[in-house]
């Protein structure tokens, strides 16, 4: 076997573009780029901010009364650059080495990449939620957590028809919903309490491990964050127990994704395999759709 992967390196960049789809619990909020427009530089995007004047009084003798549309562009810096690299000795299990590049990487994305992209788009969801005023806390019960979903949707739905929203939530906060949901047997159907909407909002359900109301990055380099990843703020960073999202609030952005690769024998470190993954992102919640988003913590 030749002792180089570029022929499946592009290959693997695929591959890893359409895991990290599938494993983000945040894709649906890709979606919604309808107020971006061009890039303006390195990781900033402009965005379009619109005031609209609402109706007049019509005239028979002076028609209709002439109004104020108000476009300004607003160029946003994306926050988050991270990437890493990672090192498969040219030796180890040269049979083999490209299953365990691909196994590897894969593990990668899956374990590590899809849940701090997760993680980081909650916390700024959920900091957007605060500034609005739209957040609650408190530790539920199979009697309490109806009632919080829908105080919560009641707030959102003030701006916008529940159709559409996405409703995240913990596995546990999910089964207290559906304790508090009485079971509806038909005739000659097994009873089935698993429901995917909830008052037309799409469930999504979101491990605990990436759902906190505020992160801390880890660089990767500094004394004790060697390891890299994120973890639940220390001051500041709550257990969520769910959110509320019209995707209409916010759009997430992906700006430079990639994977290289370098064979052993232009390695310049090592005689090994080197992969080198970035991600530069963020999530760009909208100042004035701020109100299409509630977030519930644990008290």
């Amino acid at each position: 076997m030749s002792n180089s992967l570029s022929t499946v390196a592009e290959l693997f960049t695929q591959k890893l573009d359409e895991l990290i789809v599938a494993e983000l619990k945040t894709g649906d909020l890709t979606i919604n780029q309808d107020y971006l427009g061009d890039f303006a530089g390195v990781g900033k995007v402009n965005v379009a901010k619109i005031a609209l004047d609402g109706l007049g009084t019509y005239s028979r003798s002076n028609g209709f009364p002439a109004g104020d549309l108000t476009l300004a562009w607003e160029t946003l810096q994306l926050t988050y650059d991270r990437g890493r690299a990672f090192s498969i000795d040219a030796m180890d299990d040269e049979e083999r080495e490209i299953v365990v590049s691909a196994n590897a990487m894969g593990e990668f994305v899956r374990t590590k990449v899809a849940p701090e992209v997760d993680a980081i788009r909650f916390a700024k969801l959920y900091a957007a939620a605060s500034s609005a005023s739209q957040t609650a806390a408190a530790d539920l019960t199979d009697k309490t957590v109806q009632a919080a979903i829908l105080a919560g949707e009641a707030k959102v739905a003030e701006e916008a028809d529940l159709d559409g929203c996405i409703l995240y939530i913990t596995r546990p906060v999910l089964n207290l919903l559906r304790q508090a949901m009485p079971y509806r047997i038909s005739a000659g159907e097994n009873p089935d309490g698993r429901f995917e909407a909830f008052d037309d909002m799409k469930i999504v359900v979101v491990p605990q491990a990436r759902f906190y109301s505020a992160v801390t990055l880890y660089d990767g380099t500094t004394s004790g964050q060697e390891a890299g990843g994120f973890i639940k703020n220390a001051t500041s960073g709550k257990d969520l127990n769910f959110i509320i999202v019209n995707p209409e609030a916010c759009s997430a952005i992906q700006k430079h994704q990639t994977l290289r690769y370098f064979a052993p024998d232009t390695n310049q470190a090592a005689d090994a395999h080197l992969w080198q993954y970035r991600l530069f992102h963020d999530l760009l919640v909208f100042d004035n759709k701020k109100s299409l988003v509630y977030a519930h913590t644990k008290a």
